[in-house]
């Protein structure tokens, strides 16, 4: 992947918008190479006594995400972070929860008895579900997740600053006061297991809002045919603060623009891991 080339045009120069069909064009690019990482750096990945995140095995701009998010699970007190909340798309709406563990466990339940899980080494799914059926929860309410970032983020990978104070309109706002965004580009090493542009194998941007230095979306483009592109984007909304940790209040999924998937979060937490067997359907 030719970062540099790629980013230098889908984001041109700072204080520019971010047209969804520019990035989508362009990120595809990348998806059709090998993958390989701009920047990448050294990382000894999570501490194998404890399982937990190590803040100074991280790049200095994902270090500083950790560290605004509330520091969590760097001990084992908060190794778990917990959402609960309503889940809507094309299925209707239903209770679900969320689970994310250091050093990379993942589970998803909801209130029509659908779960989803990945131990650390592989994707499963309930009896009656399937793991590529589910992919837009997947993605948006598991892998984009900004704690699953940067627990992907300690093993390795590639991860670059393209650049700051993006705009989020076509550039033509009279007076435009924000949002500004921070954009990070991240390919994250290839695991045993996973396909590559699948889940947790997938190149990706994350925007940081520069007021409130949390994380505003995720947004990657595939090409699915030969000239098709999809653009995905996952959007973080109504943060709010409980004992020290930073949530967001509701998670949005956009496909080429049209929202397909929701979650609005009603509870969150941090807590001590939970036994291996949580993460299996």
């Amino acid at each position: 992947m030719n970062g540099n080339r790629i980013a230098s045009k889908v984001f041109r120069s700072p204080g520019a918008a971010l047209p969804i069909l520019g990035i989508a064009a362009l990120a595809a690019m990348a998806q059709t190479a090998a993958p390989t990482a701009p920047g990448s750096f050294p990382s000894t990945g999570p501490s194998v006594s404890t399982g937990l995140i190590d803040p100074t095995v991280l790049p200095p701009i994902l270090a500083a995400l950790e560290q605004q998010l509330g520091g969590r699970m760097t001990t084992a007190a908060n190794a778990q972070v917990s959402l609960s909340g309503t889940v809507t798309d094309a299925a209707g709406s239903r209770m679900a929860t969320i689970l994310v563990q250091a050093p990379g466990q993942f589970s998803y339940r909801d209130g029509k008895g659908a779960a989803i899980t990945f131990d650390g080494s592989a994707f499963q799914a309930s009896s009656g579900q399937s793991v590529t059926a589910s992919q837009a929860i997947v993605e948006s309410l598991l892998a984009d997740l900004p704690d699953t970032i940067l627990l992907q983020a300690l093993n390795g990978g590639g991860v670059r600053v393209v650049g700051s104070h993006f705009r989020t309109d076509n550039g033509k706002t009279p007076n435009y006061t924000g949002p500004y965004w921070t954009l990070i580009e991240f390919a994250p090493v290839t695991r045993a297991g996973l396909a590559w542009g699948q889940p947790l194998q997938q190149e990706l941007f994350l925007a940081i809002d520069e007021k409130t230095r949390l994380p505003a979306e995720v947004r990657r483009a595939v090409r699915t045919g030969s000239n098709a592109v999809e653009v995905t984007q996952t959007q973080f909304g109504n943060w709010t603060q409980q004992n020290g940790q930073w949530f967001p209040g509701s998670i949005v999924r956009l496909e080429n623009g049209k929202q397909t998937l929701s979650f609005a979060v009603s509870g969150a937490t941090t807590g001590p891991a939970s036994a291996a067997s949580t993460f299996v359907p």
